[in-house]
């Protein structure tokens, strides 16, 4: 009999690349806030619940007792965060701890994604022992919700992903889509050079976040490109990748865009430890690319 397994946040991109990675596999669950793409008759059961009602949540996850438990889900409106940090804090750290609580009390691993805001972004890129230090709304949320998991006593797999991007339906926010939507309308596009990074393609986290699990990966890993570069020469990559127009990209700075919240402005993630005790191949941003455009099925 096929082992059980809970997404939240299954319909978001991270969410629809771990269905592809487990689905053959897996009999999958999971929770969202909206029905999403899955169709009724399909094997992904899709289950509509705020992760914020703890009663429903402690109900749904008692009657489907799954083998491991995928969390994804998150409050991710960075600037929204500074005027809603209750609702911030109330998604990023209080959900994170029921759902340890529950991991423990059932005795199942779970799987956190974090992000890379947990740190300042003044000195990056970070390597998995380096202290953090969040700043704004969102990202002291995010590293409370850290904290609480790791602090639960349950079997907690913390993945710390950054500038996230990737394909799927229906979804909110695509970098790549979105960029490659403008370019190909042949409409200009600003795109900030002071934001530095290691962007993480959803597929490639979702196969290492299988591997994690299975190895019983406990405690904290980052996961990301092998090149940190600024928002701008990435988006000049995927102009590239895709054949599209680059001279329409223009460089601003963050300054520019008068942004509530505060970013991590020299980012990025070392990903030494999953290669070192994973064997995971780190790929360039270059590289993922082409993945992407396969996956994508652009000629």
């Amino acid at each position: 009999m096929k082992k059980r397994l809970l997404i939240t946040g299954i319909n978001g991109m991270l969410g629809q690349n771990l269905v592809k990675e487990y689905s053959k596999d897996y009999m999958i669950s999971g929770i969202d806030l909206n029905p999403g793409i899955y169709p009724t008759h399909s094997d992904i059961r899709v289950t509509q619940l705020d992760l914020n009602d703890s009663t429903a949540v402690n109900q749904h996850i008692m009657q489907v007792h799954p083998h491991a438990l995928i969390h994804t889900a998150a409050y991710t409106n960075v600037d929204r965060a500074e005027a809603e940090r209750e609702v911030a804090f109330a998604v990023n750290a209080a959900v994170p701890a029921l759902l340890a609580d529950l991991c423990l009390e059932l005795d199942i691993p779970m799987i956190h994604i974090s992000t890379d805001y947990v740190f300042d972004g003044q000195k990056g890129p970070y390597a998995e022992s380096d202290p953090c230090h969040p700043h704004g709304s969102y990202a002291e949320s995010k590293y409370a919700g850290e904290k609480a998991v790791l602090d639960s006593g349950a079997k907690v797999i913390v993945v710390r992903p950054n500038v996230m991007y990737g394909h799927g339906v229906d979804l909110k926010s695509s970098f790549v889509d979105w960029l490659v939507k403008e370019l190909r309308g042949n409409n200009p596009v600003n795109i900030v050079d002071d934001q530095y990074n290691n962007p993480t393609y959803a597929r490639r986290l979702s196969q290492v976040i299988r591997k994690l699990l299975e190895r019983d990966a406990w405690g904290i890993w980052h996961f990301g490109s092998k090149e940190v570069i600024s928002r701008y020469s990435f988006a000049l990559k995927i102009a590239d990748n895709f054949g599209l127009p680059s001279e329409l990209i223009n460089a601003i700075s963050t300054g520019d865009l008068n942004q509530r919240a505060p970013r991590p402005m020299r980012s990025g993630l070392i990903c030494e430890k999953v290669k070192r005790e994973l064997g995971i191949n780190i790929l360039s941003i270059g590289e993922e690319l082409a993945l992407l455009k396969e996956e994508m099925d652009v000629r």
